[in-house]
């Protein structure tokens, strides 16, 4: 069953929902909402499609952005602003082009790379524009740091060809990729080169190969949880509650925000939120590190909650999902965990988005068996 986005309530919900797997990363939902309202104020239905209606032998292209969610300097906000930013929110539409141009083939849907506030809303925009659907699903089931950690790559996919394009309309086509890692160094360095992103049409699939890769009905289930957030606010109940409720779940912790460290490191953003228990664990303490996203926590230093399991910061009165980039001392908060996508709980998956992976000497444990 398809999934139609007909006002702007319909995308608000969406993008708070994809904001929320985005376990604090996954860009700015603001800028998710700038990509989509034009389409539904010009009265356009956007329409996600069923996995399912994509055939074996059609085309899926992979469109997201790579990039750092730290905010810029000054500095940096100056020397970006030199040239015009002439191919800004068109990059994956253009991707999209250039590559069916390259490969001399026609991409009948387009699949999120991951959850997200910009990462879902990018490439639903660019499909729109392209003239084809997105698909319900993605190949994270949440946001992710690194190229490596979705369905693809855990299944051997290529990435290339892809297109890599920056808001200024530089263009790249990268036809040979010796594996993963130089992949994500390839975008994430030209991202820095643009003092910011780069966007990505990548990983093109046979629709036999999309459909062993593709994590099936994740937008509708964001969707979900953003509708729920919304009806919560206006109802006065307890966003985390009901998000537990309907969803699945548990509420790991709630407290304040007293300390927050990080850098901007080799194009992410590195670094830790402290929280100071009050109400489930008063007087505790709450470490969460992240890289871009959330990914090891500790309650009174003792590790708990890790990836490939999801961590995400709501604020504890409007249920807003909180990203890294706008995390703050003194905000009142509650931290909410799930389960992980199955296929990261196996050992494959376990090598690129477990705790070890981040430099951790932490022993993966499922979430139910800790909370």
């Amino acid at each position: 069953m398809a999934l139609t986005l007909k006002t702007r309530t319909d995308v608000e919900d969406l993008t708070a929902g994809c904001s929320f797997f985005g376990t604090g990363g996954g860009g700015t939902r603001q800028i998710g909402l700038d990509m989509l309202y034009p389409h539904v104020d010009a009265g356009k239905k956007i329409e996600i499609v069923d996995t399912a209606k994509v055939r074996d032998n059609d085309w899926v292209a992979c469109a997201y952005y790579s990039g750092t969610i730290a905010p810029p300097t000054p500095e940096t906000e100056r020397i970006r602003k030199r040239f015009p930013w002439a191919s800004f929110e068109k990059e994956l539409a253009q991707g999209l082009d250039i590559l069916e141009k390259h490969m001399g083939v026609k991409f009948t849907a387009v699949a999120p790379f991951e959850l997200g506030g910009v990462n879902t809303p990018a490439p639903i925009d660019a499909a729109v524009k392209h003239g084809v659907p997105c698909v319900d699903g993605d190949y994270s089931g949440r946001a992710v740091p690194e190229i490596c950690q979705n369905t693809v790559c855990v299944l051997g996919y290529s990435m290339a060809p892809l297109a890599l394009i920056d808001w200024y309309g530089n263009t790249s086509i990268v036809t040979k990729i010796i594996n993963y890692e130089m992949g994500e160094r390839i975008s994430k360095a030209l991202s820095e080169v643009a003092w910011g992103r780069v966007g990505n049409v990548a990983f093109p699939v046979k629709g036999s190969d999309f459909h062993r890769a593709i994590i099936p009905g994740t937008l509708t289930k964001s969707y979900k949880v953003g509708r729920i957030i919304r009806e919560s606010r206006q109802s006065g109940d307890d966003a985390a509650a009901k998000i537990v409720e309907s969803v699945g779940g548990w509420i790991l912790f709630k407290g304040q925000v007293v300390a927050k460290k990080w850098e901007n490191r080799e194009g992410y953003m590195w670094g830790e939120t402290t929280i100071k228990g009050s109400g489930l664990k008063p007087g505790s303490k709450m470490r969460i590190f992240f890289k871009n996203e959330n990914h090891v926590s500790w309650i009174d230093d003792k590790p708990w909650v890790t990836s490939p399991d999801i961590i995400e910061v709501i604020d504890s009165k409007s249920g807003e999902p909180i990203t890294n980039t706008d995390l703050d001392n003194g905000r009142n908060v509650t931290v909410i965990g799930m389960k992980g996508v199955p296929v990261f709980r196996e050992a494959r998956g376990l090598e690129v988005l477990g705790p070890k992976h981040f430099g951790f000497d932490i022993a993966y444990k499922p979430i139910e068996s800790l909370v």
